[in-house]
This record gives C-alpha cells, structure tokens and sequence, in this order.
C-alpha cells in the first residue's frame, strides 16, 4: 500500500500542486475538469466540488476536503486525496491511487493497479483490474471482482467479497487471516 502512497505523493509533487482549472482553483461546491492535455491537477478550495478529469496523456491528480467527488478515465495515473464523505471513481486508466477519509465511495474498475487508503464506514469496489490493495483504517466494506490479486488489510471489522478473484488476501488488525464466512465472503469481526 505505501507503494500506493508513493505514487500519490510523486505525482502532486510533479505537477507541481498547480490547477489547470481556468479561474486557478475550485471554490467550495464548484464543478471542476480537466481533458485533452498532457497533465492536471485539480484542487479545490473547500469542499461538496465536483471534480472531472479525462483524456489525459499522462496524468491527473485531485485534492479536496469533504464531501468531493472525483471521476478519472482515460489517463494513464490518476490519483485523489479527499476528506470524509467523499466518492471517487477510477476507470479506464493504468494505475489509479487515493487517499480517503470516513464514509468514502472508492469504485475502481477496468484499470490494472487500484490502491487505495479509507477510513472507517467506507465502501470499497474493485472490478476488472489485475491487482487491488485496500487498506481500511476501521471498518469498511470491500468488493473485489474479477481481479487477480486482492490485498486488503483492516483495522477494524470489516467484510470482503472476493468474486472470479484469484488471489483473495484479507488481514485483520491482529495480523491474522479474516474468517473465511463463504466461498466469496471474508470478514475481519465475525461473519
């Protein structure tokens, strides 16, 4: 996972922590996006923005207090950092990273690398990728389909759904394996 953060924290640094929005940054509850360059970075100054990035050549980074959303398609990196109450979506990319507070939406799918940091209440969607890493500080809610690699470790209860998955690798704060509750079903906490 801290390969993961890794990417995030170079990927800010090389942009320079600069907007591509046209005004210089989002205010609290703006709509923002980026499309058809080489790389952005959107950031916005408060929180509930609604952020965009597509049809980029390289990459796209967000950074939002709570309650954001954040789409990424077609980029090769995308990555998020956002507060409480947040969804992002990832999709159609190489990698995608993020960094999320409680009650987060995560939904990555149809990309190769997904990793992803959230806090406790949060609900994690990992479909179509070749490796995901989840890390949950508390309690959270994984789905993991067809993927070949899922890595999630808890600090708190949690339940993973590991469906066409080849590898279904789930952690408990303890260190020891969650509970196997089905063929599909892992839990940190009792099933």
């Amino acid at each position: 996972m801290r390969f993961y953060a890794m990417i995030l924290l170079t990927l800010f640094a090389g942009l320079g922590l600069a907007s591509c929005w046209r005004s210089g940054a989002c205010v609290d509850g703006d709509a923002c996006e980026c499309s058809d360059g080489d790389d952005c970075y959107l950031g916005c100054d408060g929180g509930f923005c609604d952020q965009r990035c597509f049809q980029m050549e390289h990459s796209c980074g967000a950074v939002c207090d709570n309650g954001c959303s954040f789409e990424c398609f077609d980029v090769r990196e995308c990555s998020s950092s956002c507060g409480d109450e947040c969804q992002l979506d990832c999709h159609n990319t190489t990698s995608c990273g993020a960094f999320c507070g409680r009650d987060c939406r995560y939904d990555c799918h149809d990309t190769d690398r997904c990793g992803v940091v959230v806090g406790s209440g949060s609900v994690v969607s990992c479909r179509n990728t070749t490796t995901c890493v989840i890390e949950c500080e508390g309690s959270c809610d994984v789905s993991c389909a067809a993927v070949s690699e899922c890595t999630v470790a808890c600090d708190g209860p949690c339940q993973v759904s590991c469906e066409s998955v080849a590898g279904c690798n789930v952690t408990c704060s303890d260190g020891t394996p969650a509970e196997t509750c089905s063929d599909t079903l892992r839990a940190c906490g009792g099933c």
